[in-house]
């Protein structure tokens, strides 16, 4: 990881830092990858191996979307979110090698071509809010190499400013719900930042369950609570969270098909993550979820929080992770 700091310092020192710059542009689930349409099909195998997430809805949808432009149109996507200039090998014919020739320095290049940075990161260089890769090498498998060293950590910058930027559009304070959420902090000693739009399905103390949604397209979001820890391993925690939806949700159950339930962290607490796919057994409907499980030592809770979305026949994913943007804002307040 040492070589992503020393490039990201000599791409800002190529550049210059500019605090006028305006902000990024474009879909923060699209990446914009200028390159040669001849290295486009090398190039998709780098950036499968970066970005190899897949929501299942049930088809396949994968998390982030590729864009390919020509380099000779770089001037005009520069300043796009999440930008990524590519080229394999030298070739003079290659407009994507020669760009990126272009862009960096000698000694950046000839690292590139010769050394181990086949991967230089750095953010915000022509606008604001932006990631900046440049994927260049010698061969495919010299950046693929790199690319399975590297890339779990380099998603993770990408999946930090899709947070931040989504974040901001969610939660700007004229949009907030704030009665909402102080009427669920003095009522039940937890609360979150409720966007505008959501309206409350289900509110019980007595079966210590919330449940609010937004239509159009459907997006709904849950949190179940227990005294005491009520889990010890994932068999327990299968045995706990499978009853939960036909429980509290009415006609809701979880497929078997693509279950799935690993360890995880919630807003810096252990817990266990369940995803798979939900349906009805009334009607034709169903879609994909997100659910966590973990335990607050301060109030001797054990937390349920459970985040779906419908909209059949179109893409789910930036719905799904904007619910789970409004999930990550839970806190506990007693």
């Amino acid at each position: 990881m040492k070589q992503f700091g020393i490039f990201l310092s000599l791409l800002f020192l190529w550049n210059g830092c500019d605090l006028g710059k305006p902000r990024a542009m474009g879909a923060d689930n699209e990446l914009v990858v200028v390159a040669s349409l001849g290295d486009r099909d090398k190039i998709q195998k780098v950036l499968t191996t970066i970005f190899n997430d897949t929501l299942y809805t049930p088809q396949p949808e994968p998390y982030y979307r590729t864009v390919w432009v020509d380099p000779e149109n770089f001037n005009d996507v520069n300043n796009h979110v999440n930008v990524i200039v590519a080229a394999l090998g030298d070739h003079p014919r290659n407009l994507g090698a020669k760009l990126v020739k272009q862009i960096l320095s000698p000694s950046q290049y000839a690292s590139s071509m010769k050394g181990d940075n086949q991967l230089i990161f750095a953010q915000d260089i022509y606008a604001r809010n932006q990631n900046y890769l440049i994927i260049n090498g010698p061969t495919l498998d010299k950046i693929i190499e790199r690319a399975e060293d590297q890339g779990p950590w380099l998603k993770k910058q990408y999946d930090e400013l899709f947070f931040k930027r989504q974040s901001k559009h969610l939660f700007e304070g004229s949009t907030l719900q704030k009665d909402l959420s102080k009427e669920l902090a003095d009522k039940y000693g937890w609360t979150m930042k409720i966007p505008w739009g959501y309206t409350v399905i289900a509110d019980s103390a007595e079966q210590n369950f919330f449940w609010m949604g937004r239509d159009m397209p459907y997006r709904w979001l849950a949190v179940k609570w227990a005294h005491g820890l009520v889990f010890q391993d994932s068999a327990s925690v299968h045995d706990y969270v499978k009853d939960i939806p036909i429980e509290n949700f009415g006609h809701i159950q979880y497929s078997d098909y693509l279950f799935n339930i690993e360890p995880s962290v919630f807003n810096n607490t252990g817990a266990w993550k369940i995803t798979g796919l939900w349906e009805s057994i009334k009607e034709a409907q169903g879609g994909p979820f997100i659910s966590y499980l973990f335990y607050d030592e301060g109030s001797d809770r054990t937390y349920f929080i459970h985040l779906m979305v419908f909209h059949p026949g179109r893409d789910k994913y930036m719905l799904l992770r904007q619910v789970d943007i409004v999930a990550h804002s839970f806190k506990v307040v007693q």
